[in-house]
């Protein structure tokens, strides 16, 4: 859009600032970091008069460089446009101590200041925007108050569920970012009621669901035989598969222990989870120890187009997640139409309703999730009925382009310096302060 871009509605659009972190926006170097984020403001830079993304890289100096463990460090570029979205990336002095966040986000803060104030001085925008709730929250709260604008925080997962409890200095972040903010956006509502559990007089704090692209997933059961022979999963052999890091807290062991437990009674049983990490080779030594790793099979990192085609060629997806802030992994299975079995962790439960669009089991028990993904591979007719429910739930709340104007919405109303505790949206098709899923409990 223009400098003089104006809504529908005749108002003009407002230009943002957006703060990110390296790990929550893609850079060549690291092209599937923050996808869903990035999917979110490629639609939003559309709909807004200007839209400018500032994420600060951490420092290496110039001799590490040569060094192979900062390849992709070498890929990242200060300077680039993604997806049709300008991105600047500062250098800051980082640090990675996990019980004392607070030097780390004031050397953020100060890296991301410089570049935002000369932007702002040359591009005029309205609301400052920081995505994730540690570093880029406080960067954005401080720089909105010193450039005199409104500002907007997004709370994603971890920043909530895990930081705060490793220190006090953690807590204290949290609770500054929450009141120097003046509306808070979470991934899904358990972030809000957790954000709520430890800022009780918190009244700027809100879900929003940011949706995915559902494009690459609307294509339907007819790709399944197709997709089936390119993967090598032959008929009559099913399929459960997942999708993730390859980490103890994504519960790749308990997925395992599942499929050991299923291949008892079901010899053609094939497991797959679609990802990398530090867990994937001790998973493959214990499958060649227990006989199955000819059945048992970690992919290593896998581009978006080729974890949805194992989402539409399996049976069964089994998450096993020990936390999440909102699961993408099991929007998509039931963009797909996969039958889905997740833990009952986070936001799981606002996105998948048990025996309503999938199944839902406690969190780091195998023993479970193997009875829950045997009950769908016992009863075809009746997963696949859940799994359209599902399918069709994602397709009415969760779909980005159908999200995007209302984070506008939700932008233009911080912009009107509204009072923070009027219910927003949650997406499209809800009303303000309601959730999608209790539309489908009804």
């Amino acid at each position: 859009m223009s400098d003089e871009a104006t809504t529908t509605t005749g108002v003009q659009a407002p230009r943002a600032l957006v703060i990110t972190g390296t790990n929550t926006y893609p850079s060549d170097g690291r092209p599937t970091a923050g996808n869903f984020w990035a999917e979110l403001l490629a639609r939003l830079r559309k709909l807004l008069g200007d839209l400018v993304v500032v994420t600060p890289t951490a420092y290496i100096p110039g001799p590490l460089l040569a060094m192979r463990r900062f390849a992709v460090q070498r890929q990242i570029l200060p300077h680039q446009w993604w997806d049709g979205v300008e991105v600047y990336r500062p250098p800051y002095l980082s640090f990675r101590a996990r019980k004392g966040l607070r030097l780390g986000a004031w050397f953020f803060h100060r890296s991301a200041a410089r570049t935002c104030r000369r932007l702002h001085a040359s591009r005029a925008f309205d609301v400052v925007v920081g995505y994730e709730f540690r570093y880029p929250a406080y960067a954005a709260r401080r720089i909105a108050r010193n450039l005199g604008l409104p500002c907007v925080s997004w709370a994603i997962g971890s920043d909530v569920n895990t930081s705060p409890g490793r220190s006090a200095g953690n807590c204290a972040l949290l609770r500054g970012n929450v009141r120097g903010t003046d509306l808070v956006l979470t991934e899904s509502d358990a972030l809000r009621l957790a954000i709520l559990a430890k800022c009780p007089q918190a009244r700027n704090v809100h879900t929003f669901y940011k949706g995915i692209d559902l494009g690459e997933m609307r294509l339907g059961a007819e790709r399944r035989p197709e997709l089936r022979a390119k993967l090598g999963l032959a008929e009559g052999s099913p399929c459960m598969i997942s999708a993730g890091t390859v980490v103890k807290t994504k519960g790749v062991h308990e997925f395992y222990e599942a499929f050991a437990r299923l291949s008892q009674t079901q010899p053609k049983l094939r497991a797959i989870w679609v990802g990398r990490g530090p867990e994937a080779e001790p998973l493959r030594q214990q499958a060649r120890r227990d006989g199955l790793a000819d059945r048992f099979q970690v992919t290593g990192h896998m581009l978006r187009s080729s974890v949805l085609e194992y989402m539409q060629a399996a049976d069964v997806m089994a998450f096993p997640s020990h936390m999440e802030g909102l699961p993408n992994v099991v929007m998509e299975a039931l963009a797909c139409g996969l039958p889905t079995v997740a833990t009952a962790v986070g936001g799981t439960a606002e996105v998948l309703v048990h025996e309503r669009t999938g199944l839902l089991v406690p969190a780091q028990d195998p023993a479970a999730l193997a009875d829950a993904v045997g009950r769908m591979l016992a009863n075809r007719p009746w997963a696949h009925e859940l799994a359209v429910r599902g399918s069709r739930f994602v397709n009415d709340y969760f779909d980005v382009d159908k999200n995007a104007p209302v984070a506008l919405e939700i932008l233009q109303r911080v912009v009107r310096r509204e009072p923070p505790e009027t219910p927003v949206r949650a997406c499209a098709g809800v009303r303000p302060g309601y959730l999608p899923v209790e539309e489908l409990q009804k």
